[in-house]
């Protein structure tokens, strides 16, 4: 097989090209990367693989599950496609799965100007784990960007994910038992807590906008200790999601 060596070639210029969101949403591709997430994928879209070519034979149970071309490339031209520090030596460029807007049907998330992708990604891998079944992303990082799916390990997989407008989050927050988490609110561990349930969080910058807290049917809080004002998002959520599981 035909070794890929240079930057310049049409996969390796596409695989790159879709660390730009511009790009994913024209083509409706996105890059997966990462044996442990590969291993789990779903029976999703594949257009193709890179794969480096001294590691095709320890890729093989990945490569054979998906009907998908497999271009082997250079060591050192994986390592510009890559957007890891230390590459694992598979990509794969996949069809996005664009979702219609729906309401949950169990335990959500809605999220409000989420934009670290970091953050963005441990969420999703956390409500995966914690059967939040549903999230509701409104202006934040784009849940198909390489950091995010990397980051949710998986999780983007498992749960169903949505980008929404600010009637659509509105319209989940008034249709379910909505909890927006706020210094200001209530003690989690003290309300009665009955599924499914959604949870309301907000960029730590600006927090959660004012339409969405004055819909959410209750405002909650986490308690907090040695003068410590707040946590970071994704931890804050994790902590709320597993209180209420």
């Amino acid at each position: 097989m035909e070794v890929i060596t240079s930057t310049s070639n049409q996969y390796v210029k596409l695989a790159r090209s879709l660390s730009q969101k511009k790009v994913r949403d024209e083509l409706d591709l996105f890059v997966v990367e990462g044996v442990n997430i590969l291993k789990d994928m779903p029976a999703l879209t594949v257009e193709f693989f890179l794969v480096d070519e001294e590691k095709v034979e320890s890729f093989a149970s990945i490569t054979q599950k998906f009907a998908a071309p497999v271009y082997l490339v250079q060591s050192r031209i994986f390592s510009a496609v890559s957007d890891t520090v230390s590459p694992q030596g598979i990509i794969a460029v996949v069809k996005r799965k664009i979702l219609d807007f729906t309401l949950p049907d169990g335990n959500a998330l809605v999220l409000d100007k989420v934009a670290d992708a970091g953050n963005l990604g441990t969420i999703l891998r956390t409500a995966a784990a914690a059967d939040f079944s549903s999230v509701y992303m409104l202006e934040c990082a784009d849940f198909y960007s390489p950091k995010v799916v990397r980051a949710s390990m998986g999780g983007i997989f498992k749960i169903k994910c949505y980008n929404v407008n600010e009637s659509e989050a509105l319209s989940v927050i008034s249709a379910t038992q909505s909890y927006a988490l706020d210094m200001d609110g209530k003690p989690l561990s003290q309300l009665k807590k009955s599924s499914p349930i959604t949870l309301i969080g907000g960029s730590e910058a600006q927090g959660i906008r004012e339409s969405l807290m004055h819909a959410a049917k209750q405002i909650v809080s986490l308690p907090m200790e040695n003068d410590m004002e707040s946590l970071n998002v994704a931890v804050a959520l994790a902590v709320a999601m597993y209180s209420i599981k």
